[in-house]
């Protein structure tokens, strides 16, 4: 007997199903809501009923099925199934019924979903209800609200290719905004209601600013390559040809000469821990050059803060004023 993965679908079929026709794509995902499961086509042997198809099912809540069916079977699942819309297919991803059942609100949430809302930032919220395009929302203080997607209301998690063409992008998101005509490649800073932030390497704004306010109809996701990621200074590496660790040569708790307080730093072989201003930063490595004493973030090529210069009579000078050892 031939092995078929769509014999259990097919009693789910309604008799009046089987007299209407449909055209067969390959490729595509098919949402079948009669019978719960989505359905794509990779090929056929040829155009007979007789011959197989390779193709995926998908039954909602179980795992995806691979495997052949008769060209028959499929095109009588066919009758009962639609192209999967964009909805369907978010829905689908996060494992919800509104893949197979298409109940869900625009952007493929439902009653019950956890989503992110914008109301002093964003905020968790818990859907109540749905309302055309517009979600009743409980948030996490107890707070219920109306917000309308798709500008005050978001997915948990990574947004999606169908969420950034629904005009939604989040902070640090590497876009193009058409400023002007032209497309310029920057990073969303922060969202105002419709209009979006947008860092802009050599764009001059108000103020003298790299930044740029626009709507979603003029931003679309970069398509060019990631820069690499900075390069890390390794453990014990000088940032620079010449210069050489601290270690050895400052040791001990150095603090202001004046006695104000909050302006300390303490050498430990090559490490530095400052306090300025009453904060506390630690771990830093220490080096000397130029003749002068330069604190480092582990794995950074950046100075940590502004060099300390090396005075005549063996104090350091910091921004807060110099400083000398005080004890070991």
């Amino acid at each position: 007997m031939r092995f078929s993965i769509l014999k259990n679908l097919a009693f789910a079929i309604p008799v009046a199903a089987l007299a209407q026709t449909a055209d067969l794509k390959m490729g595509v995902v098919y949402a079948c809501p009669a019978v719960q499961a989505t359905m794509e086509v990779f090929s056929c042997t040829g155009p007979a009923a007789g011959d197989t198809c390779d193709l995926r099912t998908t039954p909602q809540g179980r795992p995806p099925m691979r495997g052949r069916s008769t060209r028959q079977q499929v095109m009588a699942l066919l009758r009962i199934c639609h192209l999967q819309t964009p909805a369907e297919a978010q829905a689908a991803a996060r494992g919800g019924p509104a893949a197979a059942q298409g109940s869900g609100g625009p952007g493929g949430f439902k009653v019950g979903d956890g989503v992110r809302v914008l109301a002093s930032g964003w905020q968790e919220a818990t859907i109540l209800q749905i309302h055309g395009r517009s979600y009743y929302v409980r948030l996490s203080n107890g707070i219920e609200v109306s917000k309308d997607w798709p500008i005050e209301v978001r997915r948990l998690g990574t947004l999606t290719a169908a969420d950034h063409a629904a005009g939604q992008y989040d902070a640090h998101d590497r876009v193009e905004v058409n400023i002007n005509g032209r497309w310029a490649e920057g990073t969303i800073q922060g969202q105002q209601g419709n209009m979006y932030e947008i860092k802009v390497p050599g764009f001059h704004g108000d103020f003298d600013t790299d930044l740029y306010s626009t709507t979603p109809e003029n931003i679309r996701m970069s398509s060019r390559p990631a820069p690499p990621p900075p390069a890390q200074r390794a453990a014990g590496q000088p940032p620079k040809s010449g210069y050489v660790s601290c270690a050895g040569k400052y040791e001990g708790r150095w603090e202001s000469t004046t006695g104000m307080a909050g302006n300390q730093v303490i050498f430990r072989s090559g490490k530095a821990t400052v306090t300025e201003a009453f904060q506390k930063f630690s771990d830093l490595d220490c080096f000397i050059g130029e003749g002068k004493v330069f604190l480092y973030k582990a794995g950074s090529f950046s100075p940590f803060n502004e060099p300390m210069e090396i005075n005549n009579d063996g104090t350091l000078q910091t921004e807060l004023g110099a400083i000398k050892k005080m004890g070991n």
